[in-house]
Order: structure tokens, then C-alpha cells, then sequence
């Protein structure tokens, strides 16, 4: 038999229990550090991104590149060998001459004084370019994340990604705080 109000005590207690297991899933994410975040954004945008199928790159495959290290290129290396859509993803450093044989490019804020001659090296390949600093996306990222009250957000240029024969999903285009058609 219950005493009165122990139903409500330990309708109580779960409840409270449940709240603190949730705010502490969500302050665990608010503290990841920014390169951890914007590396995820990264890698999941590959799931809103088709790539031409007559494309020379592997269908089995995504494969990530960056030219420099920094930390964002670093926390991307964590997921070599994970799969996406059945893709086993491949995160290596490369030189500017195999640049066209990525899905996806990391730039960081290094590679500023190299953009004419990166985007002179994937002119027309179907590779997505992803940075995160507002200079390289005014001079030819597709996607570029920035932190911007607190939270890390992605801006796309569209025009850029359809010049390459990339297809983005508009899933992916309504969550981007701007798109530029």
C-alpha cells in the first residue's frame, strides 16, 4: 500500500532524473570544442551533397583532404574509416596537384594567399570546398562555417557548388544561416 503523495515523489524524482540526464547530454555538446563541431558539420553536410555519378571519384568512398594541419583538419581525422551512407571516409592531407581527387576540402584560414591557384586546380571538379573564415568564402568556399553567438553556423554558396556539378539538398540549404544563389 502507498502512503499518500509517495506516487508523486517518485513521479518526481524520475522526472528531475530525466532532466538532469538531458542537460547534461546538452551541456556535454555546448562544451565540445569549436574545431570538434565545425568538423561534424562538415561531415555530415557530405550526407545533403550528391556528387556526379559519372565522376571519376569512387562511389564507395567519400574522401576528405586538407592541405595544412589545424585543429579543425585534425578533429576531420577522427573519422577515418567511420562509415556515411556506406562510404568508408578517408581524411588525408594532400598536395594542391590531387586536389580534384577529394569529395570534400577543408581550407583553413592558412590558405588564404593559395586561393587563386586551389580554385585554379579544381576548376569545374565536382568537389565541395568547405572553410571557416569569411574571406575565403567571399573569394570561393562553398561552405564556411563560423562561430556567431555561440554556436558554429554555415553559410553556402550555391552558385559555387552547382558550378561544380554538386547538388546540395535543401534540407542542407534551410538550416544555413545564408545562402547565396
Amino acid at each position: 500500500m502507498f502512503i499518500p503523495g509517495i506516487r508523486q515523489f517518485f513521479t518526481a524524482v524520475g522526472i528531475v532524473f530525466c532532466l538532469l540526464m538531458t542537460s547534461n547530454e546538452l551541456w556535454a555538446q555546448m562544451r565540445a570544442p569549436e574545431p570538434e563541431l565545425k568538423a561534424a558539420i562538415i561531415i555530415n553536410m557530405a550526407l545533403f551533397v550528391d556528387w556526379p555519378t559519372l565522376s571519376s571519384l569512387p562511389a564507395d568512398k567519400l574522401a576528405i583532404c586538407f592541405l595544412d594541419e589545424s585543429p579543425v583538419a585534425t578533429a576531420l581525422a577522427k573519422a577515418q574509416g567511420k562509415n556515411l551512407r556506406n562510404r568508408a571516409i578517408t581524411v588525408n592531407k594532400v598536395r594542391l596537384d590531387v586536389l580534384h581527387e577529394c569529395h570534400l576540402v577543408y581550407l583553413s584560414a592558412n590558405e588564404r594567399s593559395q586561393m587563386p591557384s586551389i580554385l585554379g586546380a579544381l576548376k569545374n571538379a565536382p568537389v565541395l570546398i568547405a572553410g571557416d573564415t569569411p574571406e575565403l568564402f567571399r573569394q570561393g568556399t562553398m561552405l564556411n562555417l563560423e562561430l556567431s553567438g555561440g554556436h558554429v553556423v554555415f553559410d553556402i554558396d550555391l552558385r559555387a557548388a552547382q558550378k561544380a556539378g554538386l547538388q546540395i539538398s535543401s534540407k542542407a540549404l534551410r538550416l544555413a544561416r545564408q545562402v547565396i544563389e
